[in-house]
């Protein structure tokens, strides 16, 4: 007997994804932001002071180089990202987030975390099993996991 296509993990993770996705967007179009700029800042936010590669933000981000350069021009001209060369490699150009970038960051994180959007009616503990299955699944699959937020400070 074949396996009910509906409950395969892909498909179901797949249409999770895409609905969330799709409640992000939304809440991202009042900060005139796409979901690529908003991993880039989330990224930088975690890296500074150190600056990143835009090769390196958009392996982080899980998108096509092409669409995280669009996405670091857009943050350039808006301020929120700067862009200097590279100490030892000069033709590479390092990302830093500004304290307009922060500032910007932190409001779409007070959005997104007041809303029930996002929870789908999960409970905290089960929220908190689903963070972990998923951050294993993502360190099966080799995907970056950004270190742990140290909540003591």
């Amino acid at each position: 007997m074949t396996e009910d296509f509906g409950r395969r993990l892909p498909y179901l993770l797949r249409r999770v994804n895409a609905a969330l996705s799709q409640r992000l967007d939304e809440d991202l179009r009042p900060f005139d932001l796409t979901q690529s700029q908003l991993s880039a800042l989330a990224i930088l936010d975690v890296a500074q002071p150190d600056g990143l590669s835009g090769a390196i933000l958009s392996t982080r981000s899980g998108v096509t180089p092409q669409s995280m350069s669009a996405a670091i021009v857009g943050l350039v001209d808006r301020g929120l990202v700067v862009r200097t060369p590279h100490p030892s490699h000069g033709r590479i150009l390092e990302c830093r987030i500004t304290p307009a970038g922060i500032r910007v960051l932190q409001n779409v994180q007070q959005t997104t975390a007041a809303s029930d959007r996002y929870d789908a009616g999960l409970s905290a503990a089960q929220q908190e099993q689903l963070r972990l299955l998923l951050t294993e699944m993502m360190g099966a699959l080799g995907l970056y996991l950004p270190p742990p937020v140290d909540k003591t400070s």
